[in-house]
C-alpha cells in the first residue's frame, strides 16, 4: 500500500473509469471526479472507502469544482498524480453550432486549465508529481468531418506542451495523451470493431511506460496510433 494520491476526472466511464480501477490497484488513495454519481458510486463499490473519495461535479461548475477539489486535497499533504480524462466529442466542421463549439472548449480545454491550476500547489509537494491530460489523435493530425473537436484538441495538445515547460522548473512533469480511437462508448459511432481499436489496457500501459522512465527523462507527448488493416471484400 501506497500513500500516493492520484486525481481522476472523467472517472465514471471510458479511459478515466479505467484508469481509476489501475491506480487503485497500484495501491492509490484516489479522488475521483465525473457527472455521474450513480456511476461513480458503482465503480468505488468495490473499493476500500478510506481510500477513495468521489466528487460528482461537472469540470465546467469553477466555482464548485474549486470549494470541492481542494476540500478533498485537503485530507493529504499532496497530490502525485493528475489525470485529466474528462472530455466530450461533438462532430461537425464549419457548420458545428456555436453553443457546440463552446462546449467543446470549455470542456476540453478550459476545464483542464483550471485543474492545472488549481492542482500545481499539491503537486508542488510530490517528490515526483504528474500530470497526463488526455488529448487525442485529432490533436495532431487533421479531420475535416471533426474539425471543432479537433480544433480543441489542438488546443489541448499546445496548451499541455506549453506548461510542461513551465511547472518543469517546478518538478513537475506534464504529459499529453493522444490516442487513434479507443474502444469506449464515446466511440460507439465510429464503425470500428473493437479488434479495430486501441483498448483502455494501451493507456493504462502507456501512463505506465512514461511513470516508469529515469528521473531526467520526460516525455511532453505521446501519440498511440492504431494498425490499420485492409477489409476484406463482403
Amino acid at each position: 500500500m501506497s500513500n500516493n494520491v492520484a486525481l481522476i476526472t472523467g472517472a465514471s466511464r471510458g479511459i478515466g473509469h479505467h484508469l481509476a480501477r489501475h491506480f487503485y490497484a497500484q495501491g492509490y488513495h484516489l479522488i475521483l471526479l465525473a457527472r455521474d454519481a450513480q456511476a461513480l458510486n458503482a465503480l468505488a463499490v468495490g473499493f476500500d472507502p478510506s481510500r477513495v473519495q468521489t466528487l460528482a461535479l461537472d469540470v465546467c461548475d469553477f466555482a464548485s469544482v474549486s470549494q470541492q477539489v481542494q476540500h478533498a486535497l485537503s485530507r493529504y499533504d499532496r497530490l502525485d498524480v493528475l489525470i485529466n480524462a474528462a472530455g466530450i466529442f461533438r462532430a461537425g466542421s464549419t457548420q458545428t453550432p456555436l453553443d457546440d463549439f463552446s462546449a467543446l472548449l470549455a470542456t476540453n480545454v478550459t476545464a483542464i486549465h483550471h485543474l492545472c491550476q488549481l492542482c500545481t500547489p499539491w503537486l508542488q509537494k510530490s517528490e515526483d508529481g504528474r500530470i497526463f491530460n488526455l488529448a487525442s489523435v485529432s490533436g495532431v493530425q487533421p479531420y475535416g468531418s471533426v474539425a471543432s473537436y479537433a480544433a480543441s484538441k489542438h488546443a489541448l495538445v499546445g496548451y499541455s506542451r506549453s506548461i510542461a515547460r513551465e511547472l518543469g522548473s517546478l518538478g513537475i512533469k506534464v504529459t499529453t495523451l493522444c490516442p487513434d480511437v479507443v474502444d469506449t462508448d464515446m466511440a460507439a459511432g465510429s464503425g470500428l470493431s473493437a479488434e479495430e481499436m486501441l483498448s483502455t489496457d494501451d493507456i493504462c500501459r502507456a501512463v505506465d511506460f512514461v511513470m516508469s522512465l529515469s528521473p531526467a527523462a520526460v516525455i511532453e507527448q505521446l501519440t498511440i496510433g492504431r494498425q490499420y488493416r485492409p477489409r476484406k471484400p463482403s
